[in-house]
């Protein structure tokens, strides 16, 4: 198993690239590739065979199986936290600085007119400008990237709130224009907007443009994620994509398949879908890749699956994120059904032989 594990980890080395954002380049294939990237994932097939029953983490997470009822096994035991890699939250200005966001309290960048100032009652970081944007002048954008292991609030100049989810990227101008607010998205976000009519607020990703003038709703557009949403919690948000429209009403959901781009409104729990923003991943029927893939930029490691079926097997639940990778994989391994090799920070999930 060892040296099949090398090998396996050796293949996804090769195939891992660094994203590499040039500041005169990269906004130019935003603008016009419609901030699309890249994403190389490596999963490779070996032997094994088992089945799910139940994990519990931090609460309870088990398997669905609608067929054959299981036994629930419920697992508690304390953790440590896991360590957030804030400290690598980075805002990209305009003119090139680079703002470690962690260590200012108040900032002012004179050339092009902003103030970054911390609120410390709520430790929350309020950007603001000198000046609204000027129809003549040329547009320029700031960018706030949020590595894996990490979330961001930020207070935008219109007394719009933000929260970035891990491994996202937001671009927002200097200072937003008299007509529009508009912001482009890559990853996940939520947005908190403040109301004005005459400046429609924008969030803009991929060929999707969602258009609001004073609402709640969350976005998650990760370009390697089966589906692309849109979850309305308040008021009522208009989507575009091409000739299509769709209007929300709040816990109303527009999600597409990326892999088809068939579209539909579906109502939900808006929970499931804003439980990041306390802390927690919830999960309702999800496959066990796409927990994983959440898993992943949060605790910031490569995955590898021993055979293509273990993606299949769903599962539901809520994981506290302050729990340690270790213990996560640990009490997945409780179920005496999956269990993990470790190399670094790469992983390979196989399936257990049933005793």
């Amino acid at each position: 198993m060892k040296d099949n594990l090398d090998y396996l980890i050796q293949r996804v080395g090769n195939s891992r690239k660094k994203k590499i954002y040039d500041e005169d380049t990269g906004w130019e294939k935003v603008r016009k590739r419609s901030l699309r990237r890249e994403k190389h994932r490596t999963y490779l097939k070996m032997s094994g065979y088992a089945a799910c029953t139940l994990i519990t983490l931090g609460v309870i997470l088990f398997m669905t199986n609608t067929s054959t009822p299981k036994k629930e096994n419920v697992f508690v035991q304390e953790v440590m936290p896991q360590q957030s890699n804030i400290a690598k939250v980075e805002l990209i200005l305009a003119n090139g600085k680079n703002i470690n966001l962690e260590q200012i309290n108040n900032l002012h960048e004179e050339e092009l007119g902003i103030s970054i100032i911390r609120d410390s009652i709520n430790n929350q970081l309020t950007y603001q400008s000198s000046e609204i944007q000027k129809e003549t002048t040329e547009i320029r954008y700031n960018r706030l990237v949020v590595p894996k292991g990490a979330d961001f609030s930020f207070k935008l100049p219109d007394s719009s709130v933000v929260t970035v989810n891990s491994e996202s990227i937001l671009w927002f101008p200097i200072q937003f224009a008299t007509d529009n607010r508009t912001v482009y998205l890559e990853g996940e976000a939520y947005f908190d907007v403040s109301k004005n009519e005459n400046a429609p607020f924008k969030v803009i990703t991929g060929d999707r443009t969602i258009t609001v003038l004073g609402t709640k709703f969350n976005v998650c557009s990760y370009l390697d994620d089966p589906n692309w949403s849109t979850t309305l919690v308040e008021g009522k948000v208009s989507i575009s994509n091409g000739d299509t429209h769709c209007v929300l009403k709040p816990s109303e959901q527009y999600i597409v398949d990326n892999r088809t781009g068939k579209a539909e409104v579906k109502h939900v729990n808006v929970e499931l879908y804003t439980s990041w923003l306390n802390g927690k991943l919830h999960f309702k029927d999800y496959r066990l890749e796409d927990i994983i893939r959440k898993l992943e930029r949060w605790y910031d490691f490569t995955i590898i699956y021993q055979e293509e079926e273990i993606k299949d097997m769903k599962f539901r639940g809520v994981i506290d994120k302050d729990r340690s990778l270790k213990e996560t994989l640990h009490l997945l391994e409780e179920t005496k059904t999956i269990s993990f090799e470790i190399k670094g920070n790469i992983i390979c999930v196989c399936k257990k032989e049933i005793q």
